[in-house]
Order: structure tokens, then C-alpha cells, then sequence
């Protein structure tokens, strides 16, 4: 004889096949009829119904299977598959609630478990979630906490500059840890919040992304010191996002970028020691490998210089 838990899952499953030809039949009395706009929201709201009463089934099986939460069969599943891109529909299919993807949240934000998606990571698809780690990652809970605290904070000034006060705020606070973009996100407040990260950096901060660490994740930065640049490195940052904007921040060279594993230098095609000065017509971004190999040629060493002008011995302005 089935235990309550089975009969409870048999009856769930009979639920869920009748709901799914129920909905086959209005998908067919829909594909039959001469379906104006009218008409088509009516076989919709029907659609909707049964999906409902699908949904509603996934959940039933899974709480006489012991799964009490949705958020629990996300992580269950998630768990069998650490390592491997998991779409938003599969997750939404396993939790059997309409919330899932706040659950999904929860589980980074709350328990610190290391779920990446296209919301903290730039090469992974939005709508794809990814475990990194079978155990909770307790510094991305401590991340989180302290986001939590950065974002309340009250800072003067408009929208922007209160963004910016508050990345900068957070940054210092988990420094040298990065952050990541959904975080940046959260803490900010703001849609343009990389707009603001740029200008914290223009002001002298050494923010530091995968541009420059091909070890961060995409979309990630970080802040490696609490000191900031002097007045001279700041109009080199400037100069620096224009070229990189310019060569679509691509190694002009080999033609790699900072997703394929390579960090990006500003170089000198005249050699500011042989006169060439910082226009834009004598800037180029390379990767840190085609940069060294250049400079080899030259019987020198590779630098940065417009990331670090200390090294520009005879720069002329």
C-alpha cells in the first residue's frame, strides 16, 4: 500500500497530466478558430490557468518528496549540477513558485551560496545561472552584509554623486576583495553606475577590472589600495578609457580581448624617450603578450604608461 507521501505525489502527478491536456485542448480550439485579438486573450487567460494548476502539481510532488521550499529544490538541483549553466526556466520548472528567481537571490545574498549569473557575470548568459561550489562561500556573505550596510547609507549630493559615494564607501570596505556587478549594482542604486566607477578611478582611486587582471571575473572590480593617485595619473586614466573605448578594448595586434584571458596595456607607438607624446594618433592597446613582444624589439620593458606615468621619465604634456 503507498505511503500518504506517495498517494499525495500520485495524485499532484494525475493533477498535472490533466492540466496538460487541458491545455493541449485550448492550444488546438485556438489553432482551429479564426483567432482575433479579442479572442486570443481569452484562449491566453485559459493558457494561464492551467499553467497555474501545472505549477501548482510541481510543487505538490516535491513537498511529498520532502522538498518543504522552493527555494530548497533550486538548490538541490543547482547541487547536481555544480559547475554546469542551469537556464532560468529549468529553475523556474524545479521550485514550482512563481518567485524562484528572488529565491535564487536569496540563496547568494543570505546563505552566501556562489550562484553566478548574467546579473554578476559578463560571460554568462542573463538568463542562465551557474554553482560554482558545492559548500556556501562565507566572504561572498560577508560581501553582501556589508553591501547591505553601504547601500543605506546616506550620502550628500544628488543621485550620482551619492552613487558614487557609496561604491567608492563599499569598495574601500571589502578592499582588496573585488566585487562583483550585480553588487555595484545593489550598492549604487543606480543604472549608470559604471559611469560612476569610471569617474572615481578618473579621480585618482586605482580600480582595478579584468581589463587590467585577467584573473577577476568579467565584470568584476576591485580596489587593491586605499591611496589615491596623484593629480598627474588622473588626466592618464582620462586618455587611457578613450583609447581603450576606441580599440573596442581589443589587443590591436592579436585581436584578444580580457574574456579570452589577457590583460590590456596602453603603448607608446613612438617611445616617449624618442619623442612621442601622448596623442592619440601615437596610443594603441595591445595585450600584455603582443606589448612585451613589441617592446623586446626595442630592447626595453613593457609598461603601462598611461596606467602608470611615473614610468613616462620624459613624457611631454
Amino acid at each position: 500500500m503507498p505511503s500518504s507521501d506517495e498517494a499525495r505525489a500520485a495524485q499532484a502527478v494525475s493533477r498535472m497530466r490533466s492540466a496538460a491536456a487541458e491545455y493541449l485542448k485550448v492550444l488546438e480550439r485556438a489553432e482551429d478558430a479564426s483567432v482575433d485579438r479579442d479572442a486570443w486573450l481569452e484562449f491566453a487567460a485559459e493558457l494561464g490557468t492551467w499553467s497555474a494548476n501545472l505549477r501548482d502539481g510541481l510543487g505538490e510532488v516535491n513537498k511529498s518528496l520532502g522538498v518543504t521550499s522552493g527555494q530548497k529544490a533550486i538548490l538541490l538541483y543547482l547541487l547536481s549540477r555544480v559547475g554546469e549553466p542551469v537556464p532560468g526556466d529549468a529553475l523556474a520548472g524545479v521550485s514550482g513558485i512563481y518567485e524562484w528567481a528572488r529565491r535564487v537571490r536569496e540563496l547568494r545574498v543570505e546563505s552566501g551560496w556562489p550562484i553566478e549569473s548574467g546579473a554578476n557575470r559578463d560571460d554568462l548568459d542573463y538568463d542562465h545561472y551557474r554553482l560554482m561550489a558545492d559548500e556556501p562561500d562565507e566572504d561572498l556573505a560577508d560581501r553582501w552584509r556589508v553591501a547591505k550596510e553601504a547601500r543605506n547609507l546616506k550620502k550628500p549630493g544628488g543621485k550620482d554623486a551619492a552613487g558614487r559615494a557609496r561604491l567608492l564607501h563599499y569598495l574601500q570596505a571589502i578592499s582588496p576583495r573585488p566585487a562583483d556587478k550585480e553588487q555595484l549594482a545593489y550598492v549604487a542604486k543606480i543604472h549608470e553606475w559604471p559611469r560612476r566607477l569610471r569617474e572615481l578611478e578618473e579621480q585618482g582611486w586605482q580600480i582595478v577590472s579584468n581589463i587590467d587582471d585577467p584573473t577577476l571575473p568579467p565584470g568584476s572590480y576591485r580596489l587593491p589600495t586605499l591611496e589615491m593617485r596623484p593629480p598627474r595619473v588622473r588626466e592618464a586614466i582620462k586618455l587611457r578609457y578613450k583609447i581603450l573605448d576606441r580599440d573596442k578594448r581589443t589587443c590591436q595586434d592579436c585581436g584578444r580581448t580580457p574574456k579570452e584571458g589577457v590583460s590590456l596595456q596602453i603603448h607608446h607607438i613612438l617611445p616617449v624617450h624618442k619623442g612621442g607624446q601622448n596623442d592619440d594618433e601615437n596610443l594603441i592597446t595591445l595585450c600584455i603578450q603582443c606589448h612585451g613582444g613589441r617592446h623586446a624589439l626595442m630592447g626595453t620593458s613593457a609598461k603601462d604608461e598611461l596606467l602608470n606615468p611615473e614610468y613616462q621619465v620624459d613624457l611631454r604634456d
